[in-house]
């Protein structure tokens, strides 16, 4: 609702719940928690001559830039090398090479270890400064982020998060992509919708949904994707979605790394 509503301070508790949903989400990552790190590290794991990968999130806090600072990874994540960091869709169209390498080769010679973050629903670092533009501020008084409100879907087709969603939904048109989903509950419609788009429009897409229990992700929440059997289980409707039921950690750990391309994270075991 637009309607203002004062608590017994006479100060807004719209604002006052925003504060503390962007306080709550101001993690931290510590030696007893690696699996953003090891995650990563074995996503990375791959040529660079690949396309980079593409991590998408909903969340707002800043777990995978801290895990990305931990296995020295580099994030492009559509801010602007100069400070103040300054947002821009264009930025996702850059990337990084060894100059040098590239003028040797007469190739392009992709630096390791780099991949794309979009941050679908904001982040506690962004806000606006005086003239609109959206910056990263490690102490952002007002963050950038869409709150669970009525107006959240409204919310989505504003910028920055217009752009963010673009990228999403054309890259799920490309072939030959895998979307791994893990932690998501399905009930933002517009993401539902482009996924459910790939899933049925792109012959060559496959959909890994990573589900915390048997119970997480139900035939109400996703019809279009599962059914229930005759013996009231859960049934994939579609030959190209496949559902693992698995906490975030356990998936982490079984997921396979290419050794070939492999880095050792060992020299930032310090910071982790």
């Amino acid at each position: 609702s637009n309607k203002s509503i004062f608590d017994e301070d006479g100060k807004s508790l719209k604002e006052k719940i925003e504060k503390q949903i962007a306080s709550a989400c101001t993690l931290h990552l510590d030696a007893e928690n690696h699996h953003h790190s090891l995650f990563l590290q074995k996503l990375l794991a791959r040529k660079t001559s690949d396309p980079r990968i593409q991590l998408y999130t909903t969340n707002y806090d800043k777990l995978f830039e801290q895990a990305a600072q931990n296995i020295g990874a580099t994030i492009i994540d559509g801010f602007s090398f100069t400070l103040p960091r300054k947002f821009s869709g264009n930025n996702f169209d850059r990337d990084i090479v060894y100059r040098e390498h590239t003028r040797v080769k007469n190739e392009e010679s992709f630096v390791p270890n780099v991949f794309q973050l979009y941050k679908l629903h904001g982040s506690i670092d962004w806000e606006k400064d005086s003239n609109g533009s959206i910056i990263q501020n490690e102490k952002a008084e007002k963050p950038c982020i869409i709150y669970p409100a009525s107006d959240k879907y409204e919310s989505s087709y504003e910028q920055p998060y217009f752009e963010m969603m673009a990228h999403f939904q054309q890259t799920l048109r490309r072939e030959g992509t895998l979307l791994i989903v893990v932690g998501f509950g399905f009930k933002d419609k517009h993401i539902q919708n482009a996924i459910k788009e790939a899933v049925t429009q792109n012959p060559n897409f496959h959909l890994l949904i990573v589900c915390y229990a048997d119970n997480g992700i139900t035939n109400e929440l996703l019809p279009d994707f599962v059914t229930i059997d005759s013996e009231n289980r859960l049934k994939v409707v579609y030959d190209n979605v496949s559902i693992l039921y698995s906490k975030f950690k356990d998936f982490v750990e079984h997921y396979p790394t290419n050794r070939s391309y492999y880095i050792d994270i060992s020299t930032h075991a310090s910071s982790l």
